[in-house]
């Protein structure tokens, strides 16, 4: 069946075609309407509020040198998407392989590997005998340690919203140092790689 329509009718349709989508899109961004598409959910949880840490202060980084494995205070977390994970103790084979994974993460960041640093929590001393295996697995992993042990309780308050423990679990902090994701243990990497993908995109914050 034919549509006869006259040059104003079609005017007005095409015009609709056009601004309609904008009145949408600046309905949504407004919060007017509250629609996530389900692709563009998070995987890992989402902290809130967030987490603010001075990890400059609460942290030491331990250096590679296996002889004299002397310790500074770490300087990657300013202006870096920072992955870090907690090491259990002992670290088995299941620990092994989730350190293994976030690896991979790392290297599927492509041209945004610079962006990002993988940083393993360390607790107990008993565990800088591990600092060679771990940098075999990656020599760009940075392994830091927390002495004066403020930092778990921390990351153990925010892994039991989630009924979930910190040993074993990774913890996405944005550059400006807040916590901002949790990926318990067991969490397959694919998930923290994909919101990883979705944030490095988006975000400016180290830029």
């Amino acid at each position: 069946m034919k549509i006869n329509l006259s040059s104003r009718a079609a005017l007005l349709i095409i015009a609709a075609m056009f601004i309609l989508p904008l009145i949408l899109a600046w309905l949504m961004l407004s919060g007017a309407i509250d629609y996530k598409p389900g692709s563009g959910r998070n995987l890992g949880e989402l902290v809130k509020p967030l987490v603010a840490v001075d990890w400059e202060s609460r942290l030491i980084t331990i250096q590679d040198d296996i002889e004299e494995p002397g310790k500074k205070t770490p300087d990657f977390f300013s202006n870096h998407w920072v992955i870090l994970h907690v090491v259990p103790v002992p670290c088995t084979s299941s620990c092994m392989g989730a350190i293994t994974g976030l690896r991979q993460v790392h290297k599927a960041s492509g041209r945004d590997q610079a962006r990002i640093r993988i940083a393993l929590l360390l607790q107990d001393v008993r565990q800088t005998g591990s600092v060679n295996g771990l940098k075999n697995i990656y020599p760009l992993f940075q392994l830091v340690e927390n002495p004066d042990g403020t930092i778990q309780p921390v990351l153990e308050e925010i892994a039991s919203r989630y009924s979930a423990t910190a040993n074993g679990s990774s913890y996405l902090i944005d550059p400006i140092g807040n916590i901002m994701m949790f990926y318990q243990a067991g969490s397959d990497p694919n998930k923290l790689k994909k919101d990883l993908k979705r944030l490095l995109t988006w975000s400016k914050l180290d830029k």
